[in-house]
């Protein structure tokens, strides 16, 4: 049985004098007798196109949000269409080629390859180019939308957006719905979560551009870990997109690139429970600058160099026991009252205060994101005095936000100093969401 956009790849249908196919059934121009082949594949084709029905619309959804890929595939499900998925450009490349989706959803910053450069991949490939993509972007400025568009863009999303901004896009692509009014919401089925299948043995991802450090870390650990070894940023980025590990020795000094840009990455992948409690940084004791970079990020173990085998099963095994005792998602930065999820952003003078804003725009954003998969739409945020004093705090704070917003959240403040309340009312993010004086009041208020 062959369907009928099957069908269209293998025979055009009369075009006056004859058909043409490029099936290995037809590899010559066959004449037709008033639209009948000589073969009479053609006449069986086309009998088998109309039993076969329509064919399911494919969407392809390219961004590094494993989040938003879900909430586009929910809004979707009911509408019987076929949803791919790629977390970085040059996987959806190779999809989009495999696949030829109807559509392609495609976000604008992402790592590995960002949407301007898969965009370009995209429109310069004969097979793909007829393919419509619509942009998931922050970036509204004028001039970044002409030059999408001038490479051939189809349409744009400004994030956050909502349920029917998506299917107003994409009804006159796909055909979802008749008429202009959009369907209510339907339930969806639950999700069903993915099996791991790692190896055995617990696996190590080692970077450093140094050999000798490569080979000491294999000699110590192979007996009890799989090591996945890179020796600049970009192999390791490539590792954190094709390899399964458990933890990461990470050095701060990369030729290509910073240790930090390579966390970034492997952060935003959502891949390997990506946390920042599985990472030691690698660096020397007299590299301050770089250790309070890495500290602002988040990384809270370090191996400093020069380093024995007692130092780097230290390491480890701080690494091991924080994944034992499973703090990576009992001790995070959410709390829970019932079915509200409170987030406490520390003063300015609080010991927490540089490890929180370190995990502000990666660890507390990917807590949310899990707490919508959950279900749970009801979050407190208490902003602790001078916690906005720091304008690129502030900028992931205000990030935060508009995260909550797109994932439909009901959210209040709560500030309990008048620095907190004066911050909080100077951005249009904050000011309208409700502030109450205490945690308690706020509680009460969210039920």
């Amino acid at each position: 049985m062959i369907d009928a956009f099957a069908f269209d790849k293998v025979i055009a249908w009369h075009t006056g004098v004859c058909c043409y196919s490029q099936s290995i059934l037809h590899p010559m121009p066959i004449r037709c007798k008033a639209h009948g082949c000589v073969n009479q594949n053609h006449r069986k084709l086309k009998a088998d196109v109309e039993r076969a029905g329509p064919m399911k619309k494919k969407v392809l959804t390219i961004d590094d949000s494993k989040t938003l890929r879900m909430l586009i595939g929910k809004h979707l499900a009911p509408f019987g269409v076929e949803m791919l998925q790629a977390e970085n450009g040059e996987l959806g490349v190779a999809i989009a080629r495999e696949t030829l989706p109807d559509v392609i959803l495609l976000d604008y910053n992402m790592p590995i390859m960002d949407g301007y450069h898969t965009l370009i991949e995209l429109k310069t490939d004969p097979a793909m180019k007829p393919i419509p993509v619509i942009m998931l972007t922050t970036e509204t400025v004028k001039e970044t939308v002409i030059k999408l568009l001038k490479l051939g863009l189809k349409d744009y999303i400004a994030k956050p957006f909502t349920r029917d901004v998506l299917l107003q896009k994409l009804n006159p692509i796909l055909g979802l719905y008749e008429g202009t009014e959009i369907p209510p919401e339907k339930p969806m089925a639950p999700n069903i979560p993915e099996l791991s299948t790692g190896p055995t043995k617990p696996a190590i991802l080692a970077v450093d551009d140094k050999p000798v450090i490569l080979e000491q870390l294999k000699a110590h650990l192979s007996e009890h870990y799989s090591i996945i070894a890179a020796d600049s940023g970009k192999s390791a980025i490539s590792a954190i997109s094709h390899s399964r590990f458990d933890f990461m020795l990470l050095d701060l000094n990369l030729p290509d690139m910073s240790g930090i840009e390579v966390l970034d990455a492997y952060l935003k992948s959502n891949r390997n429970g990506a946390s920042v409690r599985k990472v030691a940084a690698m660096t020397l004791r007299a590299s301050q600058s770089d250790i309070d970079q890495a500290m602002n990020a988040g990384i809270g173990l370090f191996l400093y160099k020069p380093f024995n085998d007692e130092d780097i099963a230290s390491a480890v095994g701080q690494l091991v026991s924080l994944q034992k005792n499973g703090s990576d998602k009992k001790q995070g930065f959410l709390t829970a009252k019932g079915k509200v999820r409170i987030l406490e952003c520390p003063s300015e003078k609080s010991a927490k205060f540089r490890t929180f804003a370190g995990s502000l725009g990666t660890e507390v954003v990917r807590e949310i994101d899990d707490m919508a998969e959950e279900g749970l739409t009801r979050l407190v945020i208490k902003v602790g005095e001078g916690f906005l004093s720091d304008m690129s705090i502030t900028r992931k704070f205000v990030n935060l936000v508009e995260r909550t917003h797109q994932l439909s959240l009901k959210v209040r403040l709560v500030a309990d100093s008048d620095q907190a309340r004066d911050a909080l009312k100077q951005f249009a993010e904050t000011a309208d969401i409700p502030t109450d004086t205490t945690l308690e009041c706020a509680l009460r208020s969210i039920e």
